[in-house]
């Protein structure tokens, strides 16, 4: 009988992990240990099994492959992998909603707090001990303050969560969630976007990457918000139009942001958001904690030893789309 073969498309943290338990399982396993924007053609052609992450998978290896089982994304979004192509070749595309819920909204949080806060600032002036600096950079509380959440799904509903006890004002914006949710959340919901952008001191995206959703924030949505707003993007980079939040900071149209996610990962060392010292910066990175990495991948191995074994893994995501 022929020896499964699994194939991790980059040095995911832990992935020594991975290999462990899927050796363990009789697995061969291959780990590319630099990142390619593309998967190569011939990993996605010789292996049973493929782990992603970060890297794109492209298409003609799916139109000609007899042996691919499953797919596993290493994380939720999977905008890059040709869902529909893969379920017409019969080969698995599995992601792992809700596991890292907690680890993004926390960072949301913390995101938010440091901005108020400037932690940043702050930390530099401490470097250079400048004393008397101080009375320079001064705070604001996040209590009192209006939150816009866009996108009530898991990772917005956890966002809420965990702003409870700042005692601000929650409004949400989210056409296909139910009522009942937001009622049980206790949040205030609005039926525009333009509303939401109006009244919030805080902007924070939790939306998937969708046609619909697609620079969803742009020059004209900018410039309906406070002059002294946040916005925090830990969704999609591509959900806001980079340019216009270049020209919108940049030109004092908004206070600030909070950037996780690029339009193009990995961000080009040109890109003029990085030249900013007014926002604050990460580089997808969000939901990276060891909690999440350590659950995500004994999930992973689970769920492809779960399609070797002949039975139907978790998660398709087509049953959800």
């Amino acid at each position: 009988m022929r020896q499964s073969r699994v194939y991790i498309t980059e040095p995911i943290p832990m992935y020594d992990k991975m290999v462990r338990l899927l050796r363990s399982s009789g697995v061969e396993v291959e780990v590319s240990k630099v990142f390619h924007e593309y998967v190569p053609e011939d990993k996605l052609l010789e292996f049973d099994g493929v782990i992603v992450a970060d890297s794109k998978i492209p298409t003609e290896p799916i139109k000609r492959t007899e042996r691919l089982k499953i797919i596993q994304k290493f994380g939720v979004g999977v905008d890059n992998i040709p869902v529909e192509l893969c379920k017409s070749r019969s080969v698995y595309v599995c992601n792992i909603p809700g596991i890292n819920s907690l680890d993004v909204a926390e960072f949301t949080l913390a995101a938010i707090l440091s901005i108020l806060h400037r932690i940043r600032e702050r930390d530099r002036m401490a470097r250079k001990a400048k004393w008397s600096d101080r009375p320079k950079v001064l705070s604001e509380r996040l209590t009192g303050k209006v939150v816009g959440i866009i996108g009530f799904g898991r990772i917005g509903r956890q966002v809420a969560m965990l702003l409870k006890p700042f005692k601000v004002r929650i409004v949400v914006y989210d056409p296909y969630v139910s009522e009942e949710v937001v009622r049980e959340s206790g949040v205030e919901r609005v039926g525009e976007l333009d509303q939401l952008l109006e009244i919030s001191d805080v902007v924070t995206l939790h939306v998937p990457l969708t046609g619909e959703t697609r620079h969803m924030i742009g020059w004209r949505e900018l410039n309906m918000m406070k002059r002294s707003a946040i916005l925090v993007n830990t969704s999609r980079g591509a959900i806001i139009d980079e340019e216009a939040l270049y020209k919108a900071v940049k030109s004092g149209r908004l206070k600030t942001a909070h950037i996780d996610v690029w339009s193009l990962e990995p961000v080009p060392r040109d890109n003029p958001m990085l030249k900013i010292r007014k926002v604050q910066l990460s580089l997808h990175q969000a939901s990276w904690s060891v909690n999440f990495f350590t659950e995500a991948a004994e999930f992973c191995v689970e769920n492809i030893l779960k399609a070797f074994r002949g039975f139907k893994p978790l998660n398709v995501v087509w049953e959800s789309i």
